[in-house]
């Protein structure tokens, strides 16, 4: 089953083509990546997604349907700006997404701030980037949601952090059997966690694929070594990315599939 199928989806703001065009899958129980630079309509197209921005044309499906609000209690999204109301405490927060998500995990967020000593009389606003990127993200992991968006999630934490984060990502989708789509630039950093991404451009996607898939399909060559037949990604000092059916070469690794497709 598709969790979520994007369509065509187009968007322009202000009379700027943000989005063309652009169409990618995420299955049930993935962990889907939309990589690439700043700017590049990964947070427009999430924001279209979950219906906060309306698209332009194209067509975007849930679950297997058109969006609606009654889907909103089976969705969890932590956006990138980490806005947060203004003298809120955490308190109210977690007392906010209790009542909203019906299976909320009452345990995985209590032991969570056991473990980080965050009190649920501080407010919101008042903690900073990275504290509030990683609050927000254990809100919504404790919702166990059917599908969690995470718009550049690991954005501002230290590397202890990030990889605790990580490994709550993976825990999700492995035992909580969740689907999970996320936007990032930190395209050496995926490798470790995403099953599948899509790369995105200038509002296109110039290549989407599972990362074993990707692989298999792509080689690292050369500049002098013979690659006809194969069809030249991009050049990259003095390698080449190629996508060949042929075994040339060396297997990519998921950051030089991605710099390739960027470069070409």
């Amino acid at each position: 089953m598709y969790v979520v199928e994007v369509k065509n989806l187009s968007k322009q703001i202000d009379g700027k083509q943000i989005l063309s065009s652009v169409s990618f899958k995420v299955q049930e129980g993935e962990i889907m990546a939309l990589v690439g630079p700043n700017g590049a309509g990964k947070t427009t197209t999430l924001k279209c997604i979950m219906n906060a921005m309306k698209k332009d044309s194209g067509e975007i499906f849930i679950f297997e349907k058109p969006f609606h609000p009654s889907i909103k209690k089976d969705i969890a999204f932590v956006t990138e700006h980490r806005k947060v109301f203004s003298n809120l405490q955490l308190a109210d927060y977690y007392k906010m997404y209790k009542t909203l998500y019906p299976l909320w995990d009452d345990t995985f967020f209590k032991n969570f701030l056991s473990k980080y000593g965050f009190n649920l009389n501080d407010e919101m606003q008042k903690f900073s980037r990275g504290q509030k990127t990683l609050i927000l993200a254990i809100l919504a992991f404790s919702t166990n949601a059917k599908l969690i968006i995470l718009d550049e999630p690991t954005q501002h934490l230290d590397p202890a952090t990030r990889f605790e984060l990580i490994e709550i990502i993976k825990q999700y989708v492995n035992e909580k059997k969740g689907t999970i789509l996320l936007s990032s630039h930190e395209i050496f950093e995926l490798e470790e966690y995403a099953t599948s991404f899509a790369i995105i451009k200038d509002g296109k996607i110039l290549y989407t694929d599972s990362i074993d898939e990707a692989k298999q399909k792509h080689r690292i060559v050369s500049l002098n070594e013979n690659i006809k037949g194969a069809k030249v990604i991009a050049v990259m000092n003095n390698e080449v990315l190629v996508q060949t059916e042929e075994d040339i070469g060396e297997y990519p690794r998921l950051n030089q599939i991605i710099v390739g497709y960027l470069k070409s």
